[in-house]
């Protein structure tokens, strides 16, 4: 395993991007990149990461399965990431880049795992390989004094994220790690102290991960320090 420090900046760009996916120029061949949203937030958390990656590749920013307020039921990690690879089949996409922070890393870890001639090159942000429970207890006690109208406003359901957090004691991807093919980068900020041993584990369970910790730079990446980010995946993705 191998660990980089990467400066960070907070200030995002300001812009807009229609939501779900984008087609870049059809004559273009780059390998689409799906970005997967954590717990707490909804797709448009990668509206800036998108922004400054349009056109230059196929775009898709899905609700993780499970998370949307519409759906009816939670749905395990193994269920997601099927879910999410028959979508991706759905769209046409044989072979993607995926990207996941927090929860949205534990569905593609999973989905790298139990598809691996889906994933081409595979980034995951502040996951986990066996969510603490103590972090899990802290982070339940917080939602629940957060009003749901705050998570409405995002359109995130705070029921449904209180499920998810409650399941999440049940993951552990240990035996999933070895069996991912893809080339990985782990990424971390270096002020998300909660998840630094969960990035490690990460990278060392992972055959040939990478792991960079983004100086100055918290728990989203993609809202805190986009920027950066996009250089990162620019870098990673070619």
């Amino acid at each position: 395993m191998r660990v980089y420090v990467a400066p960070a900046t907070l200030t995002p760009p300001v812009a807009a991007y229609p939501a779900g996916v984008t087609d870049t120029d059809p004559t273009v061949e780059a390998v689409p990149l799906v970005l997967l949203h954590g717990a707490g937030q909804a797709p448009m958390a990668w509206e800036d990461v998108v922004v400054a990656l349009y056109g230059s590749r196929r775009l898709l920013t899905p609700w993780v399965p499970g998370l949307r307020p519409t759906e009816k039921d939670l749905v395990a990690l193994p269920a997601a990431a099927a879910t999410l690879d028959t979508d991706l089949m759905l769209e046409g996409m044989a072979q993607v880049d995926l990207c996941g922070l927090s929860l949205g890393a534990m569905v593609a870890t999973q989905l790298a795992a139990d598809f691996p001639e889906r994933v081409r090159r595979l980034v995951l942000i502040a996951g986990q390989v066996r969510p603490p429970r103590a972090l899990l207890k802290v982070q339940t006690g917080v939602m629940r004094m957060i009003p749901a109208s705050r998570f409405a406003d995002s359109g995130v359901s705070k029921t449904r994220l209180l499920q998810m957090l409650a399941a999440s004691n049940e993951v552990d991807l240990t035996d999933a790690l070895p069996r991912i093919t893809a080339p990985t980068l782990v990424l971390v900020g270096s002020r998300d102290k909660a998840n630094l041993p969960g990035a490690r584990a990460l990278a060392d369970g992972i055959p040939g991960a990478r792991l960079r910790v983004v100086a100055g730079a918290g728990h989203a990446l993609n809202q805190e320090a986009p920027e950066v980010l996009v250089s990162i995946l620019e870098d990673f993705l070619g």
